[in-house]
């Protein structure tokens, strides 16, 4: 019985996200009450402040889970709340400086364990790899089943 493409790729991609789960769970922390699907949201607002919605929309999440998340991480002292200067009485969610350094860190240890992953591919098979996880993430994303 032969398979077609796509349903390799189907388990291929399950087994990818049991391997990354796996490994998400087993992954030393940076911050005690900082969990791993927190981190998606310091992420989303490394560049700039945002609002909730916002954050929610990029995270392909729900904003009551996002909001929720923002308080615990505001509790914490890794967020802080500021005033939303193209509406007043609005507020954007932005990292503290003590955020900011928590979220290199998490960034440095992803990457050097990708790295340390990753130290026998060459710099083509990475590259066409990232291609493809790109567009696959597009087609995903742009998936309207895919929306909360």
């Amino acid at each position: 019985m032969t398979t077609s493409p796509s349903a390799e790729l189907s388990t291929s991609v399950i087994r990818m996200l049991r391997m990354l789960q796996a490994t998400r769970v087993r992954a030393p922390r940076v911050h005690p009450a900082v969990e791993a699907s927190h981190h998606s949201v310091l992420v989303a607002v490394r560049d700039a402040p945002s609002r909730v919605g916002d954050i929610a929309e990029r995270n392909l999440s729900d904003a009551s889970t996002v909001s929720r998340q923002v308080s615990h991480l505001t509790s914490l002292g890794l967020l802080h709340k500021v005033p939303d200067p193209q509406d007043g009485r609005a507020q954007l969610v932005a990292l503290t400086d003590e955020g900011a350094a928590l979220l290199d860190e998490l960034v440095e240890r992803r990457e050097a364990w990708f790295a340390e992953l990753l130290d026998d591919w060459s710099e083509s098979d990475i590259a066409a790899f990232i291609g493809y996880v790109d567009r696959f993430c597009d087609a995903v994303s742009t998936d309207q089943r895919h929306r909360p």
